[in-house]
């Protein structure tokens, strides 16, 4: 049997199509062309098809079940929120929590675990998760990713330069958009190394295994030499969703 997953994010679409024998097509794509790249590369498959949606817009929703309906005679198995089946949290309101949190926690206990993890998720926003050997989303904290922290001075202070500079190896800058990429990076990398001490001093106080640290996500290159000792694992949502699909598959005896 066929799977495609696909992440609805807040600002782009990341699918990944597996067929029998492990052939496997992963790319983005807009809502408006997603049906395309999808039907383009799955057209030649005489398999059946299981889909699994992971979706931060509910607005998204009716659009992707026209556009996608034709594709499967099984019904979308949808991820909305952590109050979904087979994900597991232990958040206050699992039901407020977001699907790609609860996804990449599963991921995590599923396919690699043993041990508890931090796991930073550096997309449209930064999730600094702590995670169960076994895959529990325990809580966690959010914060702006890149582009949502650039955008929003943008906005604020719209006087300021729309484009900026790498950061240079200075005590100062002395030139402005050298100064706002200074700034921007010193925000970004620092603020989520502080999330991620917090997250990971909590959970050694609970066990006596080695805590890992794994990054994912879009942006995640940003924060690789602040932990270089990290476990750099892209995609881990569309993990957690074919996980998630093999799962009640599994349940309901499918192949």
């Amino acid at each position: 049997m066929d799977r495609l997953v696909i992440d609805v994010g807040n600002t782009r679409i990341h699918w990944r199509l597996r067929r029998r024998g492990e052939e496997l097509r992963e790319d983005h794509a807009t809502l408006e062309t997603v049906q395309a790249c999808i039907s383009e590369w799955s057209g030649a498959s005489t398999e059946p098809l299981r889909v699994a949606i992971s979706c931060l817009r509910p607005s998204h929703r009716t659009a992707l079940e026209k556009v996608l309906h034709h594709l499967t005679a099984f019904p979308i198995l949808w991820i909305e929120n952590g109050s979904a089946e087979p994900v597991s949290v232990e958040t206050d309101h699992p039901e407020k929590t977001g699907a790609d949190r609860a996804l990449t926690a599963l991921a995590w206990g599923g396919l690699h675990g043993g041990v508890p993890a931090v796991i930073i998720d550096a997309g449209t926003a930064v999730t600094v998760d702590a995670v169960s050997p076994e895959g529990v989303l325990l809580g966690g904290w959010i914060a702006p990713g890149w582009d949502a922290l650039k955008s929003s001075l943008s906005v604020a202070a719209p006087e300021l330069p729309s484009g900026i500079s790498d950061a240079v190896p200075a005590p100062w800058a002395r030139e402005t958009v050298h100064a706002l990429g200074g700034g921007f990076e010193t925000l970004y990398r620092t603020g989520v190394a502080a999330l991620h001490s917090r997250v990971q001093s909590g959970l050694k106080t609970s066990t006596d295994l080695e805590v890992a640290t794994v990054l994912t996500g879009g942006d995640a290159h940003r924060l690789q030499g602040d932990f270089p000792k990290a476990q750099v694992i892209p995609g881990l949502v569309l993990d957690g969703l074919e996980l998630a699909l093999e799962r009640v598959d599994s349940e309901q005896g499918k192949g």
